[in-house]
């Protein structure tokens, strides 16, 4: 298996991630025991030879990356799982272009991945589409009757996957909604301002650098605080090797750095009416890309950042040489090391407010995992989507053995040690909280004691900085509900899908023009160039019909959003 990445989302991936060394997903098992203690009769003798089956496990998030080797030593979480499910895994995690390997499989007739996890809601509903997966309704109650999943869990979490889904396929990471509060009620105000407030998208702040240049927090709250700053930081050294000003997230810069400028600067989906907006052609876009060509006319970053991956941009940020990060927090495992925080948002020199949407439904899932109906174990595989999502479950492959990686204080509430915080940052090695897709945020807010600086710094340190923006008085929270429209919102083979194909491929050339551009004049020409050609491939067109959806479930929501800025 090749791999690059490894990561180190609560409300999201990242939150749930820094709280549980990585996000939660699942129900609870009222019936079983918290203990994760392997049982001596394992289902693995269940087929009679004594050895447990091997699953192929297949995922298109190519910065996951649990054990290469599946340690089948029932002291080690894999082998506590093998023994309670008699299954392996090998694990198929592309390297890049997941979906587009997934694509090729569909096509062949080669053997199907027993277990599939992905993000893209395109993809999902072209493996339903296609009859090799299995309802995972229709497939416990063939294979796993008495299963947990059929009894508890979350009817909110449920309905948005029928609804995206067209019924129950696939079980979502990170479950974090009402009834699922209801059944695990969060342990204390840490969880409750971590819903209310986290994102992870953000301004990471090196407090070491920022000593060395004499400045504070308040001093880079502004955009020209910031820019001056930077001017600083490029005179520092570190170890020898000068300072990085700004990173930025890598070849994924215009969905995570650019989106979190544009939020500061104050863009919204929708405009002063109500009336959806691409944010393409919100004004306030222009004063985002502005401030990344600015950064790079004053050589705070360098081009290539525009083009590497995930393991360059971590590498960078555990040199310590990096001053800021804008991005994804989450992938970047910042929190290992207490030297970053955040000052919050960025306030653009026009004045305008920054703004954050918050969701309050129920989601589904950023990781989403599917049974092939290929596989050769469906009995062993229901058995194993059932105790990787139970309370025992769980426990086990989030925390680790009781005794070891966590105890209970005198409130019931999980306390990691020493031992269990090491294993869930070498997570590709130990399998401790490596099971992403099955991560249950809501869970995880319920059961652990809210840390401290004393007892979880990494979880302290990445809440701190990934509320820092939503907790300013300077921001703006809003709900975005119906805005988000669904991925496939365009059948694949409308005129609107192609408008859409061609403004994606049109913008990520020209907003790399304009942040490159040698001067003003030419970044103004080259704005209003995009702006043109925007409207000339059929944004607008876009807009109003998405516009139809947006009213639509405003409605149904009884949500009315309208622009704050411009």
């Amino acid at each position: 298996m090749k791999r690059k990445r490894s990561f180190v989302l609560g409300v999201t991936l990242a939150l749930s991630m820094a709280l549980t060394a990585c996000g939660g997903s699942g129900s609870s098992d009222e019936n079983a025991s918290d203990s994760t203690t392997p049982s001596t009769t394992a289902d693995s003798t269940a087929s009679g030879s004594g050895q447990p089956d091997k699953a192929v496990w297949f995922s298109s998030v190519d910065f996951w990356n649990p054990p290469a080797k599946w340690n089948t030593d029932p002291n080690s979480v894999e082998g506590a799982i093998t023994a309670k499910t008699g299954l392996t895994f090998e694990f198929n995690i592309p390297a890049q272009d997941g979906d587009t390997k997934l694509n090729l499989m569909l096509l062949s007739n080669k053997e199907f991945p027993d277990v599939l996890t992905i993000t893209n809601d395109v993809m999902v509903k072209k493996l339903i589409q296609s009859g090799k997966v299995w309802d995972l309704e229709e497939f416990l109650k063939k294979y796993d009757p008495d299963s947990h999943i059929l009894k508890d869990f979350p009817a909110d979490v449920k309905a948005v996957i029928e609804e995206r889904d067209g019924g129950f396929y696939a079980y979502p990471s990170h479950i974090n909604s009402e009834d699922a509060r209801k059944v695990y009620p969060p342990s204390g105000q840490f969880y409750i301002d971590t819903v209310d407030y986290a994102s992870n998208g953000g301004m990471l702040v090196n407090t070491n650098i920022l000593k060395e240049i004499g400045m504070t927090l308040d001093d880079i709250k502004t955009e020209q605080g910031l820019l001056n700053a930077y001017e600083k930081a490029k005179a520092v050294k570190v170890n020898g090797a000068a300072v990085i000003p700004l990173l930025v997230d890598g070849k994924g810069y215009q969905n995570t750095t650019l989106s979190f400028l544009q939020a500061t600067f104050g863009a919204m989906k929708v405009d002063k009416n109500g009336s959806y907006r691409d944010l393409l052609l919100a004004p306030e876009t222009k004063d985002a890309i502005g401030f990344l060509y600015k950064s790079m006319k004053g050589g705070y970053f360098e081009p290539g950042q525009m083009t590497v991956d995930n393991a360059a941009v971590k590498a960078d940020i555990a040199s310590g040489r990096v001053f800021t990060f804008i991005g994804n927090t989450a992938d970047t495992s910042f929190n290992l090391n207490d030297y970053w925080t955040s000052s919050g948002p960025i306030l653009s020199d026009s004045g305008k407010t920054p703004t954050l949407e918050k969701s309050k439904r129920a989601g589904g899932g950023w990781m989403k995992t599917l049974i092939s109906k290929d596989t050769k174990y469906p009995e062993k595989l229901a058995k194993w989507i059932s105790f990787m999502t139970s309370k025992e479950g769980m426990l086990l492959h989030i925390y680790g053995f009781e005794g070891k990686d966590y105890n209970f204080d005198d409130k019931g509430l999980l306390v990691k040690t020493e031992e269990g915080l090491k294993n869930a940052t070498d997570y590709m090695n130990t399998g401790l909280s490596a099971f992403w897709p099955f991560h249950h945020t809501t869970f995880s807010y319920s059961i652990q004691q809210p840390p401290t600086m004393e007892t979880d710094k990494a979880s302290v340190i990445a809440v701190q900085a990934q509320s820092a923006y939503g907790k300013d008085s300077a921001t703006q929270i809003y709900t975005n509900d119906a805005l988000n429209l669904p991925a496939d919102y365009f059948a694949a083979d409308s005129d609107n899908a192609n408008i859409e194909t061609q403004v994606k491929t049109y913008k990520e050339a020209q907003i790399a023009k304009m942040i490159m551009a040698k001067s003003d004049d030419e970044f103004n020409s080259l704005y209003e160039e995009m702006i043109a050609q925007l409207k000339k491939l059929g944004l607008e067109k876009l807009d109003a019909e998405r516009n139809k959806y947006v009213q639509e479930k405003s409605k149904e929501y009884g949500i009315e959003v309208k622009g704050i800025n411009s």
